[in-house]
């Protein structure tokens, strides 16, 4: 299942995953900082949350005449996000947490949080293609020119079993 809070993302989710030929994709709309009753528990949750886009500034130039206060209650959603989420990882299971900015109050400190206030995960390290550094610490910043992609922040966290 895949979720997002509007609908025209909701859209575009289901056609990438029909041009790609995926047919187990469920796109639904949904507030990823509610939980959901129905939502069964799964191996791997990948929160993909709402961020300042400052890793993305290149395709939205935009971006860069936003005023930042705006985006300073922005880590207060990602907890939220992130804590309920974490609720659907079966023991065992990998919590992916990402962004797409470089500000570490929206990447590394929202994952220190979380990892001080939830026991039962631990930070694990990501297997990465040759192309990036080896990682070894479950946390990854990639770099817009260093890394010839966007600016990302990702983190993998696993569920003791």
């Amino acid at each position: 299942s895949s979720f997002d809070l509007y609908p025209a993302k909701v859209k575009l989710i289901q056609q990438g995953a029909k041009r790609l030929g995926l047919s187990v994709v469920n796109a639904r709309i949904r507030d990823a900082a509610h939980p959901e009753e129905m939502l069964p528990p799964g191996d791997q949750v990948l929160c993909d949350v709402p961020c300042s886009g400052l890793g993305i500034i290149r395709k939205k130039p935009d971006i860069r005449y936003r005023d930042l206060k705006q985006t300073e209650d922005l880590p207060e959603l990602q907890k939220k996000i992130l804590w309920n989420q974490a609720g659907y990882v079966k023991k065992g299971g990998l919590l992916l947490y990402s962004t797409c900015t470089l500000l570490p109050r929206e990447n590394e400190q929202v994952v220190q949080a979380f990892l001080e206030t939830h026991p039962d995960f631990f930070l694990e390290a990501l297997p990465l293609p040759e192309e990036f550094p080896k990682n070894e610490t479950g946390m990854l910043t990639l770099i817009p020119g260093r890394h010839d992609t966007d600016g990302f922040f990702i983190s993998r966290m696993r569920r003791k079993p």
